[in-house]
């Protein structure tokens, strides 16, 4: 059973599960209130998702005088998570494992159903369900295949014209999901572009080559689109897509402002193969690009040096400390020193966060894979680093911070002041 809304209720013996609505973004807090507990019950609130494959947490609390257990104030006694965490069921939930992972649609996804139940002594006592979307309900998602550019578009409702951003896949290429960073802006009046640029059909199977005419065109066409406001267009990519954001800030003017989630200070070369080849054309010839080999020359590491300080709009970085695909954190301070000595005049800012690795993103799913992700076109596994906790706080702290830094820059700003 569940109540909407207020205080929680005096104990009255019967309890249940209070909260406000039964649908949620996933980058939403769900707050997980329980009355009617006997003061100082154990109680263990169990988590599972109804989908395959199903992800489960648990954890268990001991309520307080008033017979409340509140997961938004109390630390568990036991179980998958540690200290006060509002979320902390969802993210420390675990994939079932005899299950194969099913790769997610593109395109707007249904809201995912997630079974809560309370249990004392072994036995339930209450149960809800809460439902988790990607996009909120009134965005328009629809498939882009034009032009040759490949991706998915969101429209957030009204007749206004929208601030607007191009979303960047890293090394897994592909469309990004609706449950990435793309829906998670599109549900907050962005309109926005997920774009692939490789990894799907149509395009190159690897990072190889890409010209950055692709891109302009997708900033072109960005730009006619009747929803958006043509002035403000920002980028966001993550890991090479980061790198490609910082990249595609200092030649196209029209981008206002860049996210780059773990990215790199310089270019490298192609991914994904065994060729040692440019990742980036202009015109058909390569972008100066260093590769691992060269990674300690000094020449050449400046000649594949992005030259952020020709980006035409603020700048907002952020990495993990403990990153074990490369040194997110250690290449992001370069881009600041970069930007400090040239005397940037615009807004620059890095978020470096201590217990978190490469995976650092939209909010409130599961960390549990740090160690295992096994990469779609090269099928190794993956070491991502960080710890779980460290991770979830990262993706938490940084998303509130992207979505300050976009409607400062982008959402607010003045038509003239984004020129």
């Amino acid at each position: 059973m569940m109540a909407l809304g207020g205080a929680p209720e005096a104990t009255t013996g019967h309890p249940h599960f209070e909260i406000p609505r039964d649908t949620f973004l996933i980058d939403e807090v769900i707050p997980i209130v329980i009355p009617g507990l006997p003061p100082g019950q154990i109680v263990t609130v169990k988590l599972r998702s109804d989908d395959q494959p199903s992800w489960s947490s648990s954890a268990s609390f001991v309520a307080g005088p008033d017979g409340v257990a509140d997961l938004t104030r109390m630390a568990p006694a036991s179980g998958s998570y540690r200290g006060v965490d509002a979320m902390g069921l969802f993210w420390s939930a675990r994939r079932d494992s005899s299950v194969d992972r099913v790769p997610e649609a593109a395109l707007n996804p249904p809201p995912r159903k997630w079974q809560l139940i309370a249990e004392v002594g072994g036995a339930a006592v209450a149960e809800t369900t809460v439902l988790r979307r990607a996009v909120a309900a009134d965005v328009n998602v629809t498939a882009v295949r034009v032009n040759g550019l490949v991706g998915t578009f969101y429209q957030p409702p009204g007749q206004q014209r929208h601030p607007a951003v191009i979303v960047l896949p890293g090394s897994f290429g592909g469309v990004p999901p609706a449950s990435a960073q793309a829906g998670g802006l599109a549900s907050r009046g962005y309109a926005v572009l997920a774009l692939a640029y490789f990894g799907a059909e149509g395009l190159p199977r690897s990072l190889s080559r890409i010209p950055l005419e692709y891109f302009a065109k997708a900033l072109d066409w960005l730009a006619t689109q009747p929803a958006v406001d043509p002035s403000r267009i920002g980028v966001l990519g993550i890991s090479r897509g980061g790198e490609l954001a910082l990249l595609l800030g200092s030649v196209y003017p029209q981008i206002k402002s860049v996210v780059a989630y773990v990215p790199a200070n310089v270019v490298w070369g192609g991914c994904c193969d065994s060729r040692n080849e440019p990742s980036w054309t202009v015109e058909g010839r390569p972008i100066a690009f260093v590769s691992a080999f060269g990674a300690r020359d000094p020449v050449s590491m400046e000649r594949a040096t992005i030259k952020v300080e020709r980006i035409k709009g603020a700048v907002l970085l952020i990495s993990g400390r403990d990153d074990h695909v490369w040194d997110s954190s250690g290449m992001s301070e370069k881009v600041m020193a970069r930007l400090q000595r040239n005397r940037f005049p615009y807004p620059y800012k890095h978020l470096s966060y201590d217990g978190a690795g490469h995976a650092i993103g939209r909010p409130y799913t599961s960390t549990m894979d740090l160690k295992d992700t096994r990469h779609p076109l090269t099928g190794r596994i993956m070491q991502l680093g960080g710890t779980p906790e460290g991770t979830a706080h990262a993706r938490e702290d940084s998303w509130r911070q992207v979505l300050a830094f976009l409607d400062e820059q982008l959402r607010h700003a003045s038509a003239s002041a984004v020129r």
